[in-house]
């Protein structure tokens, strides 16, 4: 039987780990549409090296708060950096409890890397493919689903809007070879906005377990008309972006074309057949979980399917931006001439010790600090070098670290360069990686429209100030994709700290004992013993807040918080190498203290 336009309950754009996460946190009652504009293992989720943050023990609060604020240039709404950590320990839970495998100690114990501007080791990860790991187990839970379906190859195009609120979005099948157009491209190549639309589309759709139908910078490119809502975002996303990420002239969009394979495209004529025509998909709740914009980048790590569609489309309906100009450069993707997305070279390299070196093989900057610091270094020392790139030495990691943490890394420079990096030096560049900006939304993910709820990194929601924390974007995009959850079901804001969980959020279980989140969840036992054992520190989630944080306090409201001082490292914390074999000597001034960076 063809499926009806209007059948959702809740429609959620994007298939990344935010959208995934919801979907598990809503009701089992609830009917769920899912729409991925390009093939489900092309989002950027899969993409995530380093791992996700946790709270690994409350005596960490304070510099896990601090070290979130410093990266971020203090611009951070401190009730969402609250929300974000008190509910990492409910969010790893649930990992756990859909079979995510997080590295371990010898004791069992989940082990535990840092990263740039991390004063401490506080990240979970799965050797050097955390995204991965995290949105297949998440992808495969969804699959199983009854109530789920999901579209492939379908995308947004506009919302359907009635009496000022959301009422679904107007979806359009794309190729492959049309999947990096952008909604106002692919709204141009449609003939009209007919009603029907799902026929057809049988092969795509997938319910429950049944199958489913120039290297030197980072420079956004467009299509848009000007003076469009597609190009204002265009032209607000470069603001802040460095020299080498200058914007260039406005590109045609590439022709349509049919793929039999993601990896191999056919071409098709343009003439061949009229471009499919946008249809409504109806329902009174809208999730956006579209990620982020580098597909409008020259260079960037993002695939080409993340064109800021949410975004573009927002503005149109007038719907409350933020920070579009806030856009963060990774300091290290692997610079090499071949075009396309550009391979990232995960922070955790730097935090288990590689350096970066100039053309004279010297060391020039602190490797630890915040990514946008580190950028702007190394900016500067390509101008002195008069090079495309710098080198990063893993020369001081453990080649067992290397090895076994580093693996996809490794075999991917060898690949490429056919360089090793255990005994080479590797060429890096400045990309264009994440955006902090977005469609604004509230401590629950709800936007300034009625029935319309933002997730991910196509929302902001203040947790990443002005620079993101590394690792905390799959941390941040699973909080509020639980919160999100919460309210549609209930109608209310959840406490600090407590999360739906992945049984499945129903109304009934939100009571006094179930706020803590977890309802449903198979193996959560007195003993924490999901995924074969959670250490100590992690085996109880936090008890919730007595109320809901107050969503209008100020953004920079947090009583005594300026006055946390920065914690010293752990005692049993290795000291960081300044010198190898391979580099001469350079001394690093300390960094200063966070009273000095306020």
């Amino acid at each position: 039987m063809q499926a009806k336009a209007e059948d959702a309950d809740v429609l959620i754009v994007g298939c990344g780990v935010a959208g995934l996460y919801a979907a598990l946190s809503l009701p089992r009652s609830m009917r769920i549409t899912m729409l991925s504009k390009g093939a489900l293992e092309e989002c950027d989720s899969m993409l995530a090296q380093g791992g996700i943050c946790v709270l690994p023990s409350e005596d960490d609060y304070a510099a896990f708060f601090e070290d979130t604020l410093r990266a971020g240039h203090y611009e951070n709404r401190r009730e969402s950096v609250e929300v974000m950590i008190r509910s990492s320990r409910a969010v790893i839970d649930d990992l756990l409890a859909c079979g995510v495998s997080f590295e371990r100690e010898e004791s069992g114990a989940l082990s535990y890397t840092r990263e740039g501007a991390h004063t401490r080791p506080r990240i979970c990860y799965h050797a050097d493919t955390t995204g991965r790991e995290i949105t297949t187990k998440l992808l495969a839970a969804v699959r199983a689903l009854p109530n789920v379906r999901i579209l492939e190859h379908v995308a947004m195009v506009d919302l359907v809007v009635e009496d000022g609120a959301c009422a679904g979005v107007m979806a359009r099948r794309v190729s492959a070879g049309e999947s990096h157009l952008t909604a106002e491209e692919l709204r141009a190549g449609a003939p009209d906005r007919g009603e029907g639309g799902l026929a057809g589309l049988d092969a795509d759709v997938g319910r429950g377990a049944r199958a489913r139908a120039s290297v030197s910078g980072a420079e956004p490119v467009s299509g848009a008309a000007p003076g469009s809502a597609a190009a204002q975002v265009v032209a607000s996303a470069s603001v802040l972006a460095p020299s080498s990420a200058a914007p260039v002239a406005a590109s045609a969009p590439a022709p349509a074309s049919a793929t039999t394979h993601a990896s191999a495209p056919v071409s098709v004529p343009v003439a061949a057949a009229p471009a499919p025509a946008p249809f409504p998909l109806r329902a009174p709740v809208t999730i956006l979980a579209t990620g982020g914009i580098g597909g409008l980048y020259d260079r960037s790590t993002n695939y080409p399917q993340l064109t800021g569609d949410a975004c573009l489309i927002a503005a149109e309906h007038g719907i409350a931006l933020e920070h579009l100009d806030y856009v963060q450069i990774h300091p290290t993707g692997l610079y090499t001439k071949v075009p396309g997305r550009v391979f990232l070279i995960s922070e955790s390299c730097r935090g288990e010790g590689a350096v970066l070196l100039n053309r004279a093989g010297e060391r020039f900057t602190d490797e630890l600090a915040p990514r946008d610091v580190v950028a702007a270094a190394i900016r500067e020392q390509m101008r002195r070098d008069g090079s495309p790139f710098v080198r990063l030495s893993f020369a001081p990691v453990d080649p067992d670290v290397i090895k076994g943490h580093f693996g996809t890394i490794r075999a991917r420079c060898l690949e490429e360069l056919g360089l090793d990096i255990l005994t080479d030096p590797i060429p890096v560049v400045p990309t264009q990686h994440y955006f902090m900006g977005g469609i604004a939304v509230d401590v629950d993910g709800a936007s300034s429209m009625p029935g319309l709820y933002a997730v991910g990194e196509t929302a902001c929601n203040g947790v990443h100030g002005r620079n993101r924390l590394a690792s905390n974007s799959l941390l941040e995009a699973l909080v509020w994709a639980g919160r999100a959850a919460g309210r549609i079901a209930t109608g209310a804001s959840l406490a600090v700290g407590a999360l739906p969980g992945v049984g499945g959020f129903e109304a009934a279980d939100a009571d006094a004992g179930g706020a803590a989140g977890g309802f449903g969840v198979a193996g959560a036992g007195a003993d924490g013993a999901l995924g074969g054992g959670l250490p100590s520190a992690m085996s109880t989630r936090p008890e919730p807040a007595a109320s809901a944080p107050d969503p209008t306090a100020p953004a920079r409201w947090a009583p005594g918080l300026g006055d946390i001082a920065q914690p010293s490292p752990a005692a049993d914390e290795p000291a960081r190498p300044t010198t190898s074999a391979a580099m001469p000597s350079l001394v690093i001034p300390a960094r200063p203290t966070a009273k000095e960076t306020a």
